[in-house]
């Protein structure tokens, strides 16, 4: 074979695979179904703002994405009301029907303008072959979280402000199933945490943030909050962040779980000035799903100038982000519990 031959040879080879990697991102049986999602922000507009930025952004990255109207359709058809999680049931329903590989869906828990505006929320991408979480992550921000000295690189706008909390929470974006080992980890339903704070829906925030700092723990599966919803509902619960022994007992029995978590939200500050930091103590605990005793309790408070060095470095200024990092002390302590 003579070189241009050769060249001709891999050129061919190269649009080979290029047209397998784009049949492949653009599968109609690797679909994404972004459902709607639920909003603590206050703020209505937040879902119409976000949702199109994300859209997007999947489509760009070579993902493609169940029409809008389709989906609209499936959700009236089934009578589909509830935001920010999918049922098993829903997730598997909706994958037969409309070849639906995963669900994209989450909570907005912060969306407000300003001098300094804020943008937070939760994703997760569910499986639809079983319900399963496949990839999960928090991300929020305020205005000043990238501001430099003498006020340069400090964000003003909210839909820049957006796209860069939306930077952030992508980044680590994988349609992959992630890597843990069924026997050495543990399933984990993390019921609705109580609100003792000002702030309305921070049980809900937590609850939400909670099952995605477990996601992100080798140690445990969470379930996804759509299978917890629909306990809370047949189990007809009403006391957030408490849990009886028969209860105990059905859930272990209806969701094959080792464990449940049940928690609260103690305090809750947003912080207004420098002076004011925000300000988070959140308490959860573990309850063994076989047993029903207390394997693990604990109480976190964190403020926005723990870790304050100098200057203003260090500091968190959202208030979503020191509710998150007390979630992570929390999730990291509760990985050294003994089983058994």
């Amino acid at each position: 074979m003579n070189y241009r031959n050769f060249l001709l040879l891999i050129f061919i080879i190269g649009l080979l695979i290029a047209n397998v990697a784009y049949a492949f991102q653009n599968n109609p049986d690797e679909k994404i179904a972004i459902f709607p999602f639920e909003n603590f922000s206050g703020d209505k507009r937040a879902p119409e703002v976000l949702v199109p930025m994300i859209r997007s952004r999947l489509e760009k990255k070579g993902h493609s994405v169940l029409k809008e109207e389709d989906l609209n359709a499936f959700l009236l058809k089934e009578r589909i009301r509830n935001a920010g999680c999918v049922s098993k049931e829903t997730a598997m329903k909706i994958g037969n029907e409309l070849k639906v590989k995963t669900i994209l869906t989450g909570a907005v828990n912060t969306f407000s303008d300003g001098n300094d505006p804020r943008v937070g929320l939760v994703v997760c991408l569910i499986n639809t072959a079983d319900g399963s979480l496949i990839w999960a992550n928090h991300g929020a921000a305020d205005g000043e979280d990238f501001e430099k000295i003498l006020g340069i690189g400090k964000i003003e706008a909210l839909n820049k402000l957006s796209e860069r909390v939306l930077d952030i929470l992508f980044k680590s974006f994988s349609a992959t199933p992630p890597e843990k080992d069924s026997e050495l980890s543990y399933r984990i339903a993390v019921m609705p945490f109580q609100n003792k704070s000002k702030v309305k829906d921070m049980g809900m925030m937590a609850t939400f943030m909670f099952i995605v700092e477990l996601f992100k723990n080798k140690q445990f599966i969470p379930l996804e909050y759509g299978d917890v919803r629909r306990l809370v509902i047949d189990l007809r619960l009403k006391d957030k962040g408490e849990i009886d022994f028969i209860n105990t007992g059905a859930i272990a029995g209806s969701a094959g779980v080792d464990g449940i978590v049940v928690g609260s939200v103690d305090f809750y500050r947003e912080g207004s000035a420098l002076a004011v930091p925000p300000e988070a103590e959140i308490s959860a605990r573990l309850v063994s799903a076989g047993t029903g005793k207390i394997l693990w309790y604990n109480s976190y408070h964190a403020k926005g100038d723990d870790n304050l060095i100098m200057l203003d470095w260090g500091r968190i200024r959202s208030p979503e982000n020191v509710a998150y990092k007390a979630i992570e002390k929390l999730v990291k302590n509760m990985g050294k519990v003994k089983w058994r």
